[in-house]
């Protein structure tokens, strides 16, 4: 009997310590938040959003840009799900890598200057992100995927290959 506990415990020990160590923690601690009359109410039992607001007109952001060479891409995403908001910037070219609450402090004024609308054309969002992201134009793949606040997904993807 003694044995076969040893013998479950070694597996499980090791899952507890993969899962503690499992890559980059994304997860933003103090995500910005809407300061408007219509700020979303947090039910304290369950610690969710009756009315779930966010501080942009979109909730979830993936942003992917591909430029000619092997480390020269720039990844920038953003990501509310519930109560937990989730960031990252991953620029390789200038070999800078951010997540959680860093990052998001570095996406907030970027992201709070984006206008477009999930009614915007295609060229105006590609068009607006890469001058408010100041990316070079001379990609090769532009990947964009939005999901609005009302829950409209809309994706921007321009391929120069």
């Amino acid at each position: 009997m003694r044995k076969s506990i040893k013998i479950l415990s070694v597996p499980f020990a090791a899952m507890l310590v993969l899962a503690g160590c499992g890559g980059e923690n994304d997860e933003v601690k103090n995500p910005p938040v809407q300061e408007n009359e219509n700020q979303a109410e947090t039910n304290p039992e369950t610690r969710t959003d009756n009315n779930e607001k966010v501080p942009f007109t979109f909730k979830d952001f993936q942003l992917e840009v591909d430029y000619v060479g092997t480390d020269n891409e720039y990844e920038a995403e953003y990501d509310t799900m519930g109560a937990q908001t989730e960031a990252s910037i991953e620029d390789k070219s200038n070999k800078h890598e951010v997540h959680g609450d860093e990052a998001m402090k570095e996406l907030t004024p970027i992201l709070d200057k984006l206008t477009f609308t999930k009614d915007s054309t295609d060229e105006q969002v590609i068009q607006e992100v890469t001058s408010v992201f100041d990316l070079k134009d001379a990609y090769e793949e532009f990947d964009l995927e939005v999901v609005f606040d009302d829950g409209t997904k809309k994706e921007y993807k321009v391929n120069n290959k």
